[in-house]
């Protein structure tokens, strides 16, 4: 049986909680008391509401969990919908500082300047610098990763308009976002290798564009040709933020 977070931590681990505290609660005092005037918000999981929270900022989230078989506080940070750094620490004051630092605008090197817990990828640079799109295409044309078909990426980074996209895949299914975080926009066509050819679809189902089916190319040049005629209007760059970021921008 999966232990129940919200009761099964040992209260010797974490006495800072005492009988009726929350992590949300010690750390809202802790952090204005640091100086920051930063709210602190329970984690949005009903099962995690003494044992988790957060920290939100404009673009920037931080997030803190309390471990279950020894003490530890892990902490996450995004922004723009990416994982861009994370780390574990027995130190209450040091998952202060964390977040201090993080919805302050500390780039990655300070926060880890700062707090040494804290590690972040090569991957999660390529975001800050805002050259994510490049390198996420980049990963994809030389990974040897069996469920990425190389001649696919190289016909879809052919096309401006596909390479400008921020590609991922799902499965085996290539697919194109015109925004750079998670969630990721499901608006533009997806191509998945199936049996020697190609088959294009819409994201779900069904959508609002029509039938899920698009068509099958025998090639990965006619099977990109099928999804660029298919663009959305005005599809330019990818950007950096989250589909519902763009959702919000395109209604205002």
């Amino acid at each position: 049986m999966t232990p129940d977070p919200a009761t099964d931590n040992p209260a010797c681990l974490y006495p800072e909680l005492g009988r009726n505290e929350t992590l949300q609660s010690i750390l809202q005092t802790a952090v204005r008391q640091a100086g920051y005037g930063l709210d602190v918000l329970p984690e949005r999981a009903p099962g995690w509401w003494r044992c988790g929270a957060r920290a939100d900022g404009d673009s920037r989230t931080t997030t803190a969990l309390l471990g279950i078989a020894e003490r530890a506080f892990i902490v996450n940070f995004r922004e723009h919908g990416v994982m861009m750094a994370e780390g574990t620490t027995t130190s209450l004051d040091a998952v202060v500082s964390a977040i201090g630092a993080w919805q302050s605008g500390a780039t990655l090197a300070r926060l880890k300047s700062a707090c040494p817990f804290v590690d972040h990828s090569p991957l999660a640079e390529t975001h800050e610098r805002g050259d994510a799109v490049e390198a996420q295409w980049t990963s994809y044309r030389h990974t040897s990763a069996r469920h990425v078909d190389r001649e696919l990426i190289e016909a879809a980074y052919a096309q401006p308009q596909l390479r400008a996209l921020f590609p991922f895949h799902s499965h085996r299914t290539l697919n194109f976002s015109r925004c750079t975080g998670f969630p990721y926009t499901h608006d533009i066509p997806v191509i998945t290798p199936a049996n020697g050819s190609y088959r294009v679809t819409w994201w779900h189902t069904r959508s609002p564009h029509g039938p899920a089916d698009i068509g099958e190319a025998d090639t990965p040049d006619d099977a990109v040709a099928l999804v660029i005629a298919l663009l959305p209007h005005n599809c330019g760059p990818a950007v950096a933020g989250t589909a519902d970021d763009l959702d919000n921008s395109d209604s205002t």
